[in-house]
């Protein structure tokens, strides 16, 4: 059942409504649907056959010549009596229809002459190409140009044969494409001036050409008007499931002729052929058969080209491959797929490089064929694919530099850092992508570290002069990172005028020597004192020759304030236990007693100046029950509150054995025993101890590895004799033995601790003789007075508490 054709302006408002087509493209897509449409009966107005027409094939007219516009109509080529002068009725164009407008109107005038020609032919009055009468430019002979259109080699060579004859035209650029049903570019060709590049396919209208290829039953011709005021002339191949409709070589075709893989057309190829001509001006209907009739026969030499599966002009080449595999980043090769409206709605990962592959977590065979968007469906999000898209259209290249990226994995958006380069490769892309991540993450540490130890690197290469710091090298000097490092001879001016002499003695280190340096210097920045510690190397070349210096400078200021405020804490902590030690010591030690029977006695303790040498120095001078004079001294070993407690101990246990009865060497065996048992931890100590009998005026003494006492008689000084004994607390069988000496009046004992006499810097080993001396020269005065001689002259050790008594013999 036949029913009536619909207008073309419904058919337009049908595509608008249901499949998104912008008005332009409606109203050529239905100019062409319904011009391709065969008329089932012929009616005055609407279809004219040509006089002795073969077949009675219809040539639709009505919307074209109405003049509406926008509109397109496709005219089949005639033949016979009407057939187009110049081309033999074997040629190209005895089966393609014409399709003229979509977009703008071809011109009243053009139109006129149009009916005017088709008048002529429906008269049998149709002018022949070897009459007398030809458009201008217009080459003479029935089959110029058929032969050498139809034995081209290849598509560049076809297209260069089209170009030098349509080229007296007016034509400023012929292109050829075979493409796939999605929109792929397959095969290539282009010619004359105004074609840019064999892959610049933008100038070829795609989202129109396509839909109308997709619906076209016979090869037909679309004239269209594009925006820089030019005029195209297009020949497109029959749609995909037509019976002659060339496919992708290498697919096997089933009996029916169709692909053998499923769907309709599914391999199948559009063959176009384009030549552009500038101006609007109308083409005179001769020159129109003319060039319709040469792009008819060289559209059939490119399908058959297309058949014949010949190369690509290298677009799919093996070296492509090899190309891809020596990128060092992801790297693919792109073909678009497109809607059928001739958009791009996906893009065929054709190939990709080994990079790619281990990023995506597959295989090269699992990426290739695979769809963009399934791949790194953020792309649609981010922009990409879109920025892909306007690639493709205008050649314009993409470089984005790093950018927040988030790619959606099982329902997650993930994060990342992405950079993407994009180029037009005939009809493809070559796009190259990046993520920064790890990199991202690995510079984010660094800083952190960096920060978080107070660290900065720097770098100056000697020869040019350039510099490189890390960011926390400006903090270092209080600069902003935008006014750039500072230069080597500029760094001594934020040096401290006193640590000069530790970068000139790190600099001569360097020059004399192959390894690192280090130092420590204080820099003033920005009204901030800074401690910093230097690491430096010069980097020298093959020759060694220095090239470079290069250092990681830290900023110790933290530890230096640390380490200032422990020491005071420390030196505090000393003041403190010092005060402990001497208040201890003092409540310990006895009540100086100057008047002692048959004695006068001059007694002086005097602590370290160092808190941290508080010692253990003791005595005792006091009578006891039997009348008898206790005369003791000693020092335990070591310092601090532990040696004054262990003093504590010995001189109150001396006055509990003394109170016995008991002779100055048992007095030191018990003392002995308390030492070595008596003691939570070892205490080691000396002493001596003697008993002052006033009626008979002798001294009972023993010593216990402490110095020995001094006696001052007639102007001579003796250190009097008794070297048995060991030092408390280092024996059991220690050996004591106590001996008596006689005194006189007017004689002089100093008993003394080490404090008097040692000194760690006196190597000569003549503080003794020096004692003696100075207890000769002080003997004259009084026991005070003496006692003072001894410590003016002799200099008491800081770093030693000294306890001195001087004793003087009554009359």
């Amino acid at each position: 059942m036949t029913g009536a054709v619909p207008s073309a302006a419904r058919v337009a408002e049908l595509l608008v409504r249901h499949l998104g087509c912008d008005a332009a493209q409606a109203r050529a897509c239905a100019s062409g649907l319904l011009g391709l449409l065969e008329a089932p009966a012929a009616t005055a107005g609407e279809t004219v056959r040509d006089a002795g027409a073969r077949g009675g094939t219809a040539r639709v007219r009505g919307v074209a010549d109405a003049g509406l516009p926008g509109q397109a109509v496709a005219v089949p080529a005639r033949s016979g009596a009407g057939a187009v002068p110049g081309v033999p009725e074997n040629g190209s164009a005895a089966s393609a229809g014409t399709v003229r407008g979509t977009g703008s109107l071809t011109g009243d005038a053009e139109h006129r002459a149009l009916r005017a020609t088709r008048a002529d032919g429906r008269a049998g009055t149709v002018q022949h190409s070897s009459g007398p009468s030809h458009a201008p430019g217009i080459s003479r002979g029935p089959t110029d140009g058929a032969v050498e259109l139809a034995t081209a080699p290849g598509p560049a060579e076809l297209a260069q044969r089209l170009y030098e004859r349509v080229e007296p035209s007016g034509a400023t650029a012929v292109l050829l494409a075979v493409l796939d049903m999605e929109g792929a570019l397959r095969l290539t060709g282009a010619a004359g001036p105004a074609a840019r590049t064999d892959g610049d396919w933008s100038q070829m209208p795609l989202h129109r050409i396509l839909p109308l290829a997709r619906t076209a039953r016979t090869d037909h011709h679309v004239w269209l008007d594009d925006e820089a005021g030019g005029r195209t002339l297009s020949w497109i191949s029959a749609r995909s499931d037509a019976p002659d409709a060339p496919h992708a070589a290498g697919v096997r075709k089933s009996a029916t002729g169709t692909g053998a893989r499923t769907g309709a057309g599914a391999n199948a190829l559009v063959c176009v052929v384009s030549v552009i001509r500038p101006g609007s001006a109308p083409t005179a209907p001769a020159a129109r058969a003319r060039l319709e009739a040469l792009t008819d026969c060289a559209g059939r030499r490119l399908r058959g080209l297309a058949a014949l599966g010949l190369p690509d002009d290298g677009v799919r080449a093996a070296w492509l491959g090899a190309a891809l595999d020596a990128v060092p980043v992801p790297a693919a090769l792109l073909f678009p797929v497109r809607d059928p409206l001739g958009r791009v709605a996906q893009f065929t990962v054709d190939r990709c490089n080994a990079h790619a592959t281990g990023l995506l977590d597959r295989t090269s065979e699992q990426i290739t064929g695979s769809r963009l968007l399934d791949v790194f469906p953020g792309m649609l999000l981010s922009g990409i694919f879109d920025a892909c898209v306007t690639v493709l259209e205008t050649g314009e290249p993409l470089d984005l530099d790093p950018f927040p990226y988030e790619e959606p994995r099982r329902g997650v958006l993930h994060p990342a850092l992405l950079s993407v380069r994009a180029r037009r490769v005939g009809g493809g892309l070559l796009v190259s992508w990046q993520f920064h991540d790890e990199q991202a993450r690995l510079t984010a540490r660094i800083d952190d570290a960096e920060r978080l130890a107070d660290l900065g690197w720097a770098e100056w290469n000697l020869a040019t002069g350039e510099a490189t710091w890390s960011r926390r090298m400006y903090d270092f000097f209080g600069l902003a990172p935008g006014s750039g490092p500072v230069s080597l001879g500029a760094l001594c001016g934020y040096v401290v005028e006193d640590d000069l002499p530790a970068v000139v003695r790190a600099v001569q280190s360097l020059s004399r020597n192959h390894g690192p340096v280090w130092f420590e210097v204080r820099t003033r920045a920005a009204g901030r004192l800074r401690h910093v510690s230097v690491n430096a190397e010069l980097v020298r070349d093959s020759l060694g020759n220095p090239v470079a210096l290069r250092g990681v400078v830290q900023d110790v200021s933290r530890v230096r304030r640390v380490e200032a405020a422990l020491d005071a804490t420390r030196r505090e902590a000393e003041r403190r236990q010092l005060r402990m030690a001497e208040e201890l010591q003092l409540a310990l030690l006895p009540r100086a007693h100057t008047a002692l029977p048959g004695l006068r006695a001059a007694i002086r303790y005097q602590p370290a100046e160092n808190c941290a040498r508080v010692g253990g120095d003791w005595f005792e001078a006091t009578p006891l029950p039997d009348g008898r004079v206790l005369i003791a001294i000693g020092d335990v070993l070591g310092h601090g509150l532990q040696a004054a407690a262990g003093m504590a101990q010995l001189r109150n246990a001396l006055l509990g054995i003394a109170y016995t009865g008991a002779d100055a060497a048992r007095v030191l065996e018990c003392l002995n025993l308390v030492a070595f048992h008596g003691h939570d931890e070892s205490l080691t100590a000396t002493a001596v101890v003697g008993h002052f009998d006033p009626v008979r005026r002798t001294l009972s003494w023993a010593r216990a590895g402490h110095p020995p006492p001094v006696l001052v008689r007639g102007g001579r000084a003796t250190e009097l004799v008794n070297d048995d004994g060991t030092t408390l607390g280092a024996s059991l069988d220690p050996g004591y033995v106590c001996k008596t000496l006689p005194l006189a009046p007017g004689d002089r004992l100093i008993l003394y601790t080490d404090g008097l006499v040692e000194r760690r810097a006196d190597r000569a080993g003549n503080r003794e003789d020096l004692l003696l001396a100075t207890a000769r020269r002080g003997a004259a005065g009084s026991p005070e007075e003496h006692l003072e001689t001894l410590l003016s002259v002799l200099h008491t050790n800081p770093e030693d508490d000294t306890c001195v008594i001087v004793l003087h013999v009554e009359s």
